[in-house]
């Protein structure tokens, strides 16, 4: 009997532990996959961050996405010199960053900023670039 609780407890660090996501963040603008793919299909000047760590980006990633990992977010944003009014959607899996990283570049003064899920991506259809080598 000791032995089945001794496992039990240990079956999360032996077969890991669900994965938790950062909620999003309120207060943050989504944009849907949807508008996305339509704004990026027409060629529209956006920008789209992945604000994921660079192992993420590189397994996937929306087509034209520019990675900037989001604790380096304000520091790369100011050295690439993008302009104010830029439209910039933020991307990550599930929205808990993105979120973040969207209300970051509104305080940095960036008033069309707002994230969309790489999941509601994936559920749209939309396809992802993947590195050539898979």
């Amino acid at each position: 009997m000791k032995w089945g609780l001794v496992l039990f407890a240990l079956t999360p660090l032996l077969f890991g532990s669900p994965q938790t996501h950062p909620s999003i963040a309120s207060g943050a603008k989504e944009t849907s996959a949807q508008h996305l793919h339509s704004m990026l299909a027409k060629n529209a000047k956006v920008l789209v961050i992945d604000v994921r760590a660079p192992e993420e980006y590189y397994e996937s990633h929306i087509p034209q996405a520019l990675s900037i990992p989001l604790e380096r977010l304000p520091k790369m944003i100011r050295q690439l010199h993008i302009p104010k009014d830029t439209v910039i959607v933020t991307v990550c899996d599930h929205g808990g960053r993105s979120s973040r990283a969207a209300l970051e570049l509104q305080k940095m003064g960036y008033k069309t900023s707002s994230f969309c899920r790489i999941d509601s991506w994936k559920k749209g259809g939309y396809n992802l670039q993947e590195p050539e080598s898979k």
